[in-house]
């Protein structure tokens, strides 16, 4: 059989999981309805920028960092003439296959750089693809995908820097992963300052006395300069438009927020370590025993320092995010640790002896000497290390069952094992999940139905994105980030608007602009509105929804 060059499995190895993630997230999204929030609300911040009464590129809004969104851009524009992509989130479905897609190339590339036999590095990069959590949040639409490819890309960069001493990787990790990373998630900071002290340290480490720290310094700036600019750049946008340079965090739309208006607190310290403990042990229950025995067999042996890149980078990722949880500043999600996923991946690749490795462009100075240790050495640990990335997907299908660490995916399993007649109350509790936006998609075919003008229902946001994304007239819409919404909002009837779409006043509703303006507009229309329609929501944490009719212009007015 002849054997495949490397270009051709890499092709491979992006094709078939980009298939295969569009085809999970087709049967998941577009058939059973099972749709997260912060993905269809992406989708909904991308139609606005497109088809909002006032297109424009502010209105991909400031509380999410823009990437995830604009890469569905081009792809919403096809919504006239499949509404799925919007309506059911499919075009975040093609935006995260695309980014898992390659990163599951980037954990293979990580053993075809360094030689190791092809069968063992097909074999890991094919466990981490078909990880339950990689599959689904491959599939699923959210900001995890491209998360996990610009931390598997730095990392891999980085891991080969330390050996060659290659500028070019420092570039495209810095570059271009760091830069866009922080434009995927806030916590990607964490993860440039942890690869600048790692460069700069290692940089000024090697280099001759006399120049040594304007040599560190400059690699620290190529290395997370661009993260830095893009953490800044994007502060000042926000800042010039909203008036708010962290609105994540400071604004009524931000996690915090969320979790004041919902009541939650904080689960101490002890309690959210504990938690994110269990988390990162679900998803990746040997990585501590995968990097216990990288460290063994390359610890004082020549270029044992490819262990530090993975430590640093993913490490910082989920120190961020474990003491973010602990003071209570997010939530207690499973998916937040999703990055212990490629780091295990990227231990198994290093806890084998290293074959031939692929030239660099350009070997620095510091490039490693060749090993003289044999690399039969210690030729029994592919087994074993593959055989721990297994038991890594095995468990994590167990722990994506456990409501406690699992909130957003053991719902899955209504979908996968449908029980209708059940009266376990964490079966309905399953539906309630799997039946999420189901509601706020029926109230947008009916508003359709009316064959409305253009500004005809002012909604929020805060929940009413989902019905938005559902319509096929988006236009018909006043949202927030329309220029002139407050003015409509102030006088409805004056301004033409025909119903106000009205969630209850608590918890999230709080937020809610229209509340805001109107206590009293959901309990009775505030004196500028009629009760029309009532409905009551079945998805799983959904508001029950009213519509109101604009009352008329009195005589005079």
């Amino acid at each position: 059989m002849t054997r495949l060059s490397d270009r051709r499995l890499k092709t491979l190895a992006f094709v078939v999981p980009f298939v295969g993630y569009l085809a999970v997230g087709y049967w998941l999204e577009v058939r059973n309805g099972f749709i997260l929030g912060d993905a269809l609300s992406r989708v909904s911040a991308a139609q606005s920028v497109l088809f909002s009464r006032d297109p424009h590129l502010a209105a991909i809004g400031f509380i999410f960092t823009p990437l995830t969104a604009m890469v569905q851009v081009p792809i919403i524009a096809l919504s006239p003439i499949w509404p799925a992509l919007a309506e059911r989130a499919f075009s975040a479905t093609m935006m995260s296959a695309l980014f898992m897609a390659a990163a599951v190339l980037q954990v293979l590339s990580m053993g075809i750089d360094r030689g190791l036999p092809r069968w063992y590095t097909v074999t890991i990069a094919t466990l981490f693809a078909v990880h339950p959590m990689i599959a689904f949040y491959g599939a699923n639409g959210m900001s995890e995908a491209p998360f996990v490819f610009f931390m598997a890309w730095s990392v891999r960069r980085l891991i080969m820097w330390m050996v060659d001493d290659d500028v070019h990787h420092l570039i495209a990790a810095g570059g271009i992963a760091m830069g866009l990373a922080y434009l995927t998630r806030y916590d990607a900071l964490a993860c440039v300052a942890a690869a600048g002290l790692l460069v700069a340290g290692t940089t000024y480490r090697r280099a001759p006395r006399p120049p040594r720290m304007r040599r560190a310094v400059l690699d620290l700036v190529i290395i997370s300069g661009p993260g830095v600019a893009a953490f800044i750049g994007w502060a000042i946008a926000s800042w010039l438009i909203t008036g708010e340079a962290f609105a994540q965090f400071t604004s009524e739309y931000g996690n915090k927020a969320i979790l004041e208006q919902s009541g939650a607190t904080g689960p101490g310290l002890l309690g959210g370590l504990s938690f994110a403990a269990v988390c990162i042990l679900l998803l990746a229950p040997m990585l501590i025993p995968l990097g216990v025995w990288a460290g063994f067999i390359r610890w004082h042996r020549p270029r044992w320092s490819m262990l530090i890149p993975p430590v640093a980078i993913y490490g910082a990722a989920l120190a961020f995010q474990s003491g973010t949880y602990a003071l209570g500043g997010t939530f207690g999600f499973l998916r937040f640790y999703v990055i212990a996923v490629p780091f295990a991946a990227t231990l198994a690749m290093l806890a084998v002896p290293d074959g031939t490795f692929v030239p660099a462009i350009r070997p620095g100075r510091n490039a490693a000497p060749e090993p003289t240790i044999p690399t039969t050495r210690y030729r029994g640990g592919y087994a074993a290390a593959a055989a721990a990335m297994a038991v890594c997907v095995l468990v994590a299908g167990w722990g994506m069952n456990q409501p406690r660490y699992a909130p957003q995916e053991f719902a899955l399993g209504v979908v996968l094992h449908p029980e209708p007649d059940s009266i376990d109350p964490v079966i309905e509790r399953e539906e309630r999940i799997a039946r999420t936006f189901s509601t706020e998609r029926r109230i947008a075919r009916y508003l359709d139905d009316l064959e409305l003008p253009d500004s005809s229902v002012i909604v929020d946001t805060v929940y009413g994105f989902a019905v938005v994304a559902a319509s096929r007239k988006p236009k018909m819409f006043v949202l927030p980030s329309d220029p002139d919404f407050v003015r409509i909002l102030n006088d409805p009837s004056a301004r033409g608007a025909k119903y106000l779409l009205a969630v209850p006043p608590t918890g999230r509703g709080r937020a809610d602009t229209l509340n805001k303006r109107y206590p009293t507009l959901y309990d009775n229309g505030a004196d500028v509105a009629t009760l029309e329609l009532e409905i009551q929501n079945d998805g799983d944490g959904q508001p029950n929804w009213r519509l109101y009719r604009v009352n008329e212009p009195g005589p005079g007015m």
